[in-house]
């Protein structure tokens, strides 16, 4: 079998803030006076069990955000992430950012924030070879008014490190109040990659299909329960950016072994692989495709399909594109156990 950290991947799903490392939390906390979330304990996350349910996931992301509060914390976080990633084997990574779980905490700063990360993730593409671009999200659950300020966020930085608008929260608020949102992101050249399908049933996609004009949703995995969504997502070609060990982890699923994946992609819709939240749930983006091919039995030849996936659904560079691509290609026809032609950098 290959190394999958040597195989060149694109990340599609991950939230940042949800990849502070362990060590620079416990660092924050101490040097900021901010309490640790209530899951992190002096070893890490408990990952057994993991989260009692989303909400108390939800609860513990909010409080790992709290703990960045100077410039150089946002920048830290952004620089530490790239260097992960890149030992994972991305190369290119659209990621999550959360504006409003800042900027009120922040003295109403909107801007600040996303700036010191944008900073932090130009000398980590410097450093270590990883182009990261952001995708601010609407946490619905806050109301339209904080929706409309990401808005302007996302707007502001459009061209200049953000690619699309998100949508996150618990899948409990209204959709369709924040469509103009969407609209208004598209006409300002950003695409729309929202949240939808994750902890709700199909419906909860099929508002988001009618309200956002997703090019791509994150999670989606509920759609299995509608073969109608099933066959209509395979015939638009609207990616899901699937996040298996995560949905594990908030309990979507009980294991792998029952997760949709497999019948996702066997069934003509487009899956990617992600991570998520990589510290909080103890998977980075290599751990992720490790336990996909343990759980499912996949081979080398089609993680290397998902892998490509992965990439073909960005919104990469033509370029970036072809050279993840092509190390793809070549991380598939080298033997077994080489790291030769991998695309990574020397």
């Amino acid at each position: 079998m290959r190394d999958l950290r040597a195989l060149p991947k694109a990340e599609l799903h991950v939230h940042l803030e949800g990849s502070l490392r362990v060590e620079t939390a416990r660092e924050l906390s101490a040097l900021r006076g901010r309490p640790l979330p209530g899951g992190l304990s002096s070893a890490g996350w408990s990952l057994d069990p993991p989260f009692d349910g989303p909400m108390d996931f939800i609860d513990q992301y909010v409080a790992t955000c709290g703990l960045l509060v100077e410039p150089e914390d946002f920048r830290r976080l952004a620089i530490e992430f790239c260097e992960d990633l890149s030992r994972e084997g991305v190369r290119y990574a659209e990621t999550v950012f959360s504006p409003s779980n800042h900027a009120r905490r922040l003295g109403d700063d909107w801007f600040g924030p996303i700036e010191a990360v944008l900073d932090g993730l130009a000398f980590g593409e410097r450093e270590h070879g990883v182009t990261v671009r952001l995708t601010p999200d609407v946490v619905r659950d806050l109301g339209v008014e904080e929706g409309e300020r990401v808005l302007e966020v996302a707007i502001k930085f459009a061209g200049r490190g953000v690619v699309a608008l998100n949508a996150a929260g618990s899948e409990r608020s209204a959709i369709e109040p924040f469509a103009p949102l969407f609209r208004r992101a598209k006409d300002a050249g950003l695409r729309s990659v929202p949240h939808a399908g994750e902890w709700a049933g199909p419906g909860n996609v099929w508002e988001t299909l009618m309200s956002y004009d997703p090019d791509r949703i994150g999670h989606g995995v509920r759609s299995i329960e509608d073969p109608e969504l099933v066959a209509h997502l395979a015939e638009r070609r609207i990616p899901l950016e699937v996040s298996p060990v995560s949905n594990v982890a908030t309990g979507v699923y009980a294991s792998l072994a029952e997760h949709p994946f497999v019948a996702l992609r066997d069934a003509g819709i487009i899956v990617t692989l992600n991570s998520d939240d990589p510290t909080m749930f103890g998977a980075w983006l290599g751990d992720v495709f490790e336990q996909a091919r343990a759980a499912w039995g996949l081979t080398d030849a089609e993680l290397a399909r998902i892998a490509a996936a992965g990439v073909e659904a960005s919104f990469a560079p033509d370029a970036i594109k072809r050279e993840l691509l092509d190390g793809i290609q070549e991380w598939l026809e080298a033997p077994a156990g080489s790291d030769e032609g991998t695309g990574r950098p020397a």
